[in-house]
């Protein structure tokens, strides 16, 4: 049988890797952050009653220690010719001894997400699949209401392809495709950026008809002030692209938004931007005797000034 090291995010590839690999057999799967590579070899060295060879998925990987992944390079010096093993991660560093192992008796696969255009347009070639004309512009909303979430951008492809007559419109998109938290967070610091405040008063209704608490929403938003304060200063340093991306700790696409924010706002405003909201969360833990909500609501109003 064969071993296969599939990497990367783009969990929707990696599936239908998955599914092609398994070919109908049943699959014994495993998440590394609870089980035991042991549990796993020995998964594989089971025989299969049914005599087709069985499939052992291991997801999570990066969860595994050194330690722990050479238990599995261990086992691949002599893989069980009964058993497909699976393994599903995000990244191996290129001197990993399995990231070797896997390339010398299987197979080694890197799925890396597309986002922005590039993923609008993975959308409308896959809306086309579906029998639905997807425009660009559409595409580009869909894209930007699902945060770049691949997975999620072809459920939603899905569901319009079975609502919208033909050819998908922006008000199919709005109807059905709510936009996520962190879609709606980056559009409410977007639009108080640019001083909109009426904008941003909307989106702000949005993100608590979404039922998550006032207080985790300033701290959502209050992160994406420091990281977009933080991104400023690199930007000013010339650090590129990329390396912004690392040094936050953020998806590129994340990277790309926060660097074309830094460029619009000053520090003044940040500064104050981040003490408001740093008074809102006091209030919110007891410091106000107004309601949550109101207090959120006079809070989005002076940053918005």
């Amino acid at each position: 049988m064969a071993v296969y090291l599939l990497l990367g995010d783009d969990e929707e590839r990696k599936a239908r890797g998955v599914d092609k690999i398994r070919k109908g057999r049943a699959v014994e799967a495993y998440d590394a952050g609870d089980t035991s590579p042991e549990a796993v070899v020995s998964a594989c060295n089971s025989y299969s009653l049914f005599g087709e060879g069985s499939v052992v998925l291991v997801r999570n990987l990066d969860a595994w220690n050194a330690a722990q992944k050479a238990k599995i390079v261990d086992y691949l010096q002599d893989p069980s010719p009964e058993a497909d093993l699976v393994l599903l991660g995000k990244k191996l560093g290129a001197r990993e001894k399995l990231l070797a192992a896997a390339k010398r008796v299987g197979e080694v696969h890197n799925f890396e997400q597309p986002t922005g255009k590039a993923l609008a347009r993975w959308a409308v070639g896959h809306a086309k699949k579906a029998g639905l004309k997807l425009p660009e512009d559409v595409a580009s909303e869909l894209v930007v209401r699902c945060s770049n979430d691949k997975t999620r951008v072809a459920r939603e492809v899905e569901k319009l392809s079975l609502y919208a007559d033909g050819e998908a419109t922006m008000g199919d998109v709005e109807a059905l495709c709510p936009p996520d938290l962190q879609s709606n967070i980056f559009q409410f610091v977007d639009a108080l950026g640019a001083r909109n405040g009426g904008r941003a008063l909307d989106l702000l209704e949005a993100l608590l008809g979404t039922g998550e608490p006032p207080l985790r929403i300033v701290h959502m938003i209050r992160r994406q002030f420091r990281l977009l304060a933080r991104a400023k200063a690199l930007v000013e340093e010339g650090t590129p692209r990329p390396e912004i991306a690392s040094a936050l700790k953020v998806p590129p696409f994340v990277a790309r938004k926060l660097e074309e924010g830094a460029r619009k706002v000053g520090e003044e405003e940040l500064e104050r931007a981040l003490a408001l909201v740093s008074d809102l969360e006091r209030g919110l833990k007891g410091g106000s005797d107004l309601s949550d909500n109101l207090q959120v609501e006079l809070a989005v109003m002076g940053l918005s000034r």
